[in-house]
């Protein structure tokens, strides 16, 4: 645990000393949350069953969220310094190899509470009101910024595992697949056929649902249990395959 703590902390430094790191990856959840906003509200009033008598910007917020904190920050952080030979270091180093993701994924955290505060507030500025209250919205912060270190994993992989920069910036795209095919714009029963059958074999699909439900009914618990479900098993997944990769990385 003091070699995570360690490591962790290092990598949370970063994030606060390079906020150009972050910052940009502000624009495009914000950018896609005003213009939804601004193209479907006429089409979707406060009056539509869906939006539970709030604002379209109720309901775009979770995928606001989920844009925010998906990123491949870290693996970008982590194949840099393999790209420098600082990670030759951090092998030889007296530490076992699976604390250098570990303390990688404590930086993620960190930057998902930032990031999704931010967002939430952006939320709040265009008349988002958390059904849940307070206790949901800080419910809410937490589980986005848990699927962006469940989902950090990838871009740890592909960066374990090609040892390229821009393979690794490349993996962020790896979401926008995943995000598009949920109920993202409407509800599953809104979908056309083909659609809804793969937003509901989409695990993503059931994070935005568990994240709409705190804003737009509530605690509304199989929502909540599912969504964390999704978020655990996608995290332990991505990160047993990262700490194996590090664990036969051959320098």
């Amino acid at each position: 645990m003091t070699e995570i703590a360690l490591l962790g902390r290092r990598a949370v430094r970063e994030v606060v000393r390079m906020p150009e790191a972050t910052i940009p990856t502000l624009f495009i959840p914000l950018f896609f949350l005003a213009v939804n906003i601004g193209q479907v509200s006429k089409t979707f009033p406060s009056s539509t069953p869906f939006l539970h008598g709030q604002g379209y910007a109720a309901f775009q917020i979770p995928v606001s969220l989920l844009f925010a904190v998906s990123t491949a920050t870290s693996g970008l952080a982590l194949v840099t310094e393999i790209d420098n030979g600082y990670f030759d270091k951090l092998l030889v180093a007296p530490i076992r190899r699976s604390s250098i993701i570990w303390g990688r994924l404590t930086a993620d955290l960190v930057r998902g509470v930032m990031l999704s505060v931010l967002v939430l507030i952006a939320g709040l500025a265009f008349g988002v009101h958390v059904k849940s209250g307070v206790l949901g919205s800080v419910v809410l912060v937490l589980m986005a910024a848990l699927w962006g270190v469940a989902y950090a994993g990838i871009g740890l992989l592909v960066a374990l595992r090609t040892r390229n920069v821009q393979a690794t910036n490349a993996s962020f795209l790896v979401f926008f697949p995943l995000l598009f095919l949920t109920p993202n714009f409407v509800p599953f029963d809104r979908l056309t056929g083909l659609m809804e059958a793969l937003a509901r074999a989409n695990p993503v699909s059931y994070v935005i649902e568990g994240l709409r439900s705190l804003v737009l009914q509530g605690w509304v618990l199989h929502k909540l249990a599912i969504c964390m479900g999704v978020i655990v098993a996608t995290g332990l997944l991505l990160t047993w395959l990262s700490v194996r990769t590090i664990e036969r990385f051959d320098r």
